[in-house]
């Protein structure tokens, strides 16, 4: 019986939130990323004017980034920045290898930002899942995250070693294809 009773408060709670309107259900969303953040003490900076977070996490061997979390435009954002100011002359590795992956990606794009010299990958979802299923937020950070890794390793390939696109993507492809044997 208890079990049926909170299926039912779960039941009516979602439908509460999908009558709200839009800024109300951004302002559920933003205030439950807030929770997930100060739960979890991640070390974060949240800018309430923006609806942004920022949170530092590890992602190669000894390297922790910045990772960007945002409600906007009815969507959750996740970004990471895994190349600021490049050499003008890897413009065109960049845009090869970046092109490799958003074939590849199921979620998620890599984007190259020319006037900035910025290379990020960026996430976005429809704010109504997170909102509705509990634990969406985490679940959609740690995909991005993971992600990230394996981006933020074929761009450094790229820039510190002059690895070619074409085989930084084999030597993933490789390196997934060992992980998943495993």
């Amino acid at each position: 019986m208890k079990k049926h009773l909170k299926l039912l408060i779960l039941y009516f709670k979602r439908i509460f939130i999908l009558s709200l309107n839009r800024k109300k259900q951004d302002m559920i969303a933003w205030k439950q990323l807030k929770q997930l953040h100060a739960d979890s003490g991640w070390k974060s900076g949240i800018y309430e004017s923006e609806k942004q977070i920022v949170t530092s996490f590890d992602i190669g061997n000894t390297e922790a980034v910045k990772f960007g979390y945002s409600i906007e435009n009815r969507e959750f954002h996740c970004r990471l920045n895994i190349v600021e100011n490049y050499l003008v002359e890897m413009t065109t590795d960049l845009f090869i290898l970046a092109a490799h992956f958003n074939n590849l990606l199921n979620k998620g794009k890599v984007e190259i930002d020319v006037a900035d010299r910025i290379v990020s990958y960026n996430y976005r979802c429809d704010l109504l899942v997170p909102l509705l299923y509990s634990g969406e937020f985490f679940d959609r950070m740690l995909m991005h995250h993971s992600t990230s890794k394996d981006i933020y390793w074929a761009f450094t390939k790229l820039i510190n070693d002059n690895e070619e696109p074409a085989i930084i993507i084999a030597d993933l492809l490789n390196k997934i294809k060992g992980e998943e044997i495993k």
